[in-house]
């Protein structure tokens, strides 16, 4: 980028770094558990309060809100050219059962506050913009994850969507329709241009380096398996270790098997198991039955598949050496995913304009961003969070850190939708 190039983006406009950090604050009073951290699980209560105090600060900057099927809410400012595709950034409200005030939230808010400081500057973009909550990202109270950018891509069909049924059994259409976000907008009516997702890091590398934004390239694959292991109900205290079908034991040493298996695959490899259920929660009792779900994630799509298969191979091995079976299913896969490289350096060049210190990375965690790659070129950046801490009651991120991270956002969109006006009239 040229010197003129660079003093012409530092003269754009800046985010309102306050207004970026107490919406932050306001939004965090939502929902809380243990003082600094969050629960606002999708479509929950605490969900949809997030939801109407976003939506109002929408409206209060002159936004016009739909929303879908999904419950995903858009955001729109209308652009000089109406028939130009859509400028989009955003990300998502819901948060983990224990999780921080800025994943996700941080993503939606810088969105937010960068269409607030075209208003604020009186910028016109030739472009629409749209700012958007995915529904669901996390996959707590609803499987999978990513559930609204799923469906938006066409992953998901319309009938599943509507007939998932969360953790407390709640069916997902008549959840999104008490909401008050199940609305009549299709994929087609919002053509997209581009997306740009801003999130915290949710790990060390940015801080590590004292970088304040993060240029992501791309999302590793994720695959999860749903493992059923059957054995055999038994009385604990008259049954023989010798005689036992205990599948809670089979599970036990299936775990141990799993991170064998990916440490074997080398130091990119991501193998966890983060949900483990007996049938029966009974201290006397040997479990018959036990369910888990395996998470498997990897940045080389070949390599992925080869792992989601030695661990199907493991868990039945492992099962049948303690008497068990394990049944073995793929609930989800996403493919690994490359960012559009123009909209990457998109992020790049502000970063360079800014004079920010940056890093370019990919994402180890899984984000909207990825469902949304198939259909529209697409960026993420990244900004630093504490010790790396995510999914915590004490995440944090700093507010300078989000200020420089939304910046670099606002600069991204305004030069891929174009100015059609400044406030002293000229184009």
């Amino acid at each position: 980028m040229s010197g003129a190039a660079r003093r012409s983006r530092t003269n754009a406009p800046h985010v309102n770094a306050d207004r970026l950090w107490s919406r932050h604050m306001d939004l965090a009073r939502i929902g809380v558990v243990e003082t600094t951290g969050n629960c606002r699980l999708a479509l929950s209560d605490e969900d949809a309060a997030a939801r109407e105090l976003f939506a109002v600060w929408c409206r209060d900057a002159g936004l016009t809100l739909r929303s879908d099927r999904a419950g995903n809410m858009f955001a729109l400012r209308p652009g000089r050219d109406p028939g130009r595709a859509v400028v989009a950034a955003g990300s998502h409200l819901d948060t983990q059962p224990h999780g921080g005030r800025f994943d996700g939230v941080s993503g939606v808010l810088a969105a937010l506050e960068a269409v607030e400081a075209l208003n604020d500057a009186g910028i016109e973009t030739e472009a629409p913009l749209a700012v958007i909550n995915w529904t669901n990202e996390e996959g707590v109270r609803f499987a999978p994850g990513l559930l609204g950018s799923a469906w938006f891509a066409g992953r998901i069909a319309d009938e599943t969507l509507d007939n998932i049924v969360s953790a407390d059994g709640a069916r997902f259409a008549d959840e999104a329709a008490r909401s008050g976000w199940s609305g009549d907008m299709v994929p087609a009516d919002l053509t997209l241009d581009s997306f740009f997702e801003l999130h915290i890091e949710q790990g060390p590398v940015l801080e590590d380096a004292g970088a304040q934004v993060g240029v992501v390239t791309s999302v590793q694959g994720l695959c999860w398996l749903d493992v059923a292991i059957t054995g055999r109900d038994a009385h604990a205290g008259t049954t023989p270790l010798d005689a036992r079908k205990d599948a809670l034991l089979a599970a036990g040493a299936i775990l141990v098997a799993l991170r064998r298996t990916g440490l074997a695959a080398g130091p990119e490899a991501r193998v966890s198991v983060g949900r483990l259920t007996a049938a029966t929660d009974a201290p006397s009792t040997i479990a018959g039955h036990v369910d888990l779900v395996i998470d498997i994630r990897h940045p080389d799509g070949e390599v992925l598949a080869r792992l989601g298969r030695e661990c199907a191979e493991a868990c039945r091995a492992v099962a049948a050496d303690y008497g068990c079976e394990a049944e073995v299913s793929e609930r989800f896969a996403i493919a690994p995913q490359q960012f559009d490289g123009d909209c990457v350096a998109l992020v790049e060049d502000a970063a360079l304009a800014l004079e920010l210190k940056y890093l370019t990375m990919p994402s180890g965690a899984l984000h909207d961003a990825a469902n949304v790659a198939g259909l529209a070129p697409t960026a993420m950046i990244f900004v630093p969070c504490r010790d790396g801490i995510s999914h915590n009651v004490q995440e944090y991120a700093a507010p300078e850190d989000l200020a420089a991270g939304a910046d670099v956002l606002l600069h991204a969109m305004l030069e891929r939708a174009g100015i059609a006006r400044r406030p002293d009239g000229q184009g």
